[in-house]
């Protein structure tokens, strides 16, 4: 069976620039999240050797939820400007390494990875999708499983279950 891995783009970027300290290079610019990012990739290419990998980023702007929903994330608070300027970075980094990178307007990653969840499910592949996200637990069935590397978890429909007491297709009623 065919392995496809589905990586949360923003989780990862989010996940390194939090994680390491200020790093910089020749230039001055921080580039602690883009460097978090790519041995992030390099361990996962070299731990899962996936068949097939897709990098799922958030599109800029709006999204159909904005659209429906005024309020949406509307409480959150705005990203550090030192970790906004590093989203272009790891875009040029994921295309110079030719990794499949998918964004949409109007859709975030969690969306696009639904969406290749599905066709790898149709394709019959068994999928590892990347993401401390837990919105994306509810695509856990058999075949997809939702690693959440900061806590070492893989999230399979026993361990959902087990976590939250309801099955991953109840999870959106639940949370």
């Amino acid at each position: 069976m065919k392995k496809l891995c589905l990586i949360d783009a923003s989780g990862y970027i989010h996940r390194a620039y939090h994680a390491l300290p200020p790093l910089t290079n020749s230039r001055g610019e921080m580039v602690n999240a883009v460097y978090g990012f790519a041995r992030m990739i390099q361990k996962l290419l070299k731990t899962e050797k996936p068949d097939y990998l897709a990098v799922c980023f958030d599109s800029a702007g709006p999204t159909f939820r904005h659209q429906e929903f005024k309020e949406y994330k509307a409480n959150r608070e705005a990203a550090d400007d030192t970790l906004v300027s590093q989203f272009p970075l790891v875009n040029e980094l994921a295309e110079v390494w030719g990794l499949p990178s998918i964004r949409k307007p109007g859709f975030e990653g969690d969306d696009i990875i639904a969406t290749l969840v599905k066709k790898g499910k149709k394709a019959g592949c068994q999928i590892l999708i990347l993401s401390g996200d837990k919105d994306t637990l509810q695509l856990v069935t058999e075949g997809v499983v939702v690693r959440d590397e900061i806590r070492h978890v893989d999230f399979d429909e026993t361990r959902v279950l087990e976590k939250f007491g309801v099955r991953p297709d109840q999870l959106v009623d639940y949370l």
